[in-house]
């Protein structure tokens, strides 16, 4: 009997919203049910993606000037593709495994992040990852910018070039108006109250996969 197919959920939404915690609290449950899963994460730790978070987190010294900087939307909206595109064969080969794979940011995030360059349409951030894994189901975690950034100031990690209250609520707007676009080629998108405790938001997610699980 052929092995069925491993399930791919992807987490989405601003930075704070969350989605790094819900995708390890949906590792953790599909875990303790039986279910062998990954949990994986965009940009990647690979080469391709380490470059990316270097860029926005000012880690990248110019050779010529020795100073910071950081790559255009362009030119990340290429990276993010050549990253994500060695990360689908990865998150295929745990799939045909049987293993499920969940995934903290994918395709919608490029098309909300990269298309603050005005110059940047979804419609060329769509055609740069066409042959990309698809997910089974994608969870939006709606949170107000102002939440966000509270979180955001209690938060270790190295900010990155996103987290500032313009930038953000630019990139809120472009998650709302990507989803129709976005579905039609990468699948459904379940928007999510993510002001709710972390307890709820997981439950509405676990509620949200129904047949899937």
């Amino acid at each position: 009997m052929k092995k069925k197919r491993g399930l791919f959920v992807v987490i989405e939404g601003i930075d704070g919203a969350g989605t790094t915690t819900q995708a390890k609290m949906l590792h953790a449950y599909l875990e303790n049910r039986g279910v062998e899963s990954v949990l994986t994460n965009e940009p990647t730790d690979e080469p391709v993606g380490k470059l990316i978070r270097d860029s926005l987190s000012g880690r990248i010294i110019s050779p010529k000037t020795n100073k910071r900087i950081g790559f255009s939307e362009k030119a990340l909206c290429l990276l993010f593709a050549a990253d994500r595109i060695e990360h689908s064969a990865s998150i295929e080969a745990a799939r045909d495994r049987g293993t499920a794979v969940i995934c903290d940011r994918y395709i919608l995030s490029s098309i909300a992040y990269q298309s603050l360059d005005p110059a940047i349409k979804p419609k060329r951030v769509i055609e740069v990852n066409k042959g990309c894994s698809i997910p089974d189901m994608t969870f939006l975690l709606k949170v107000p910018v102002k939440e966000c950034l509270k979180r955001l100031k209690n938060r270790k990690d190295v900010p990155t070039v996103y987290e500032k209250k313009k930038l953000l609520e630019s990139i809120d707007r472009n998650y709302e108006n990507a989803r129709r676009r976005y579905r039609d080629t990468f699948g459904p998108v379940v928007a999510i109250d993510g002001t709710a405790s972390q307890g709820d938001v997981h439950r509405a997610i676990i509620d949200g996969l129904g047949e899937y699980l």
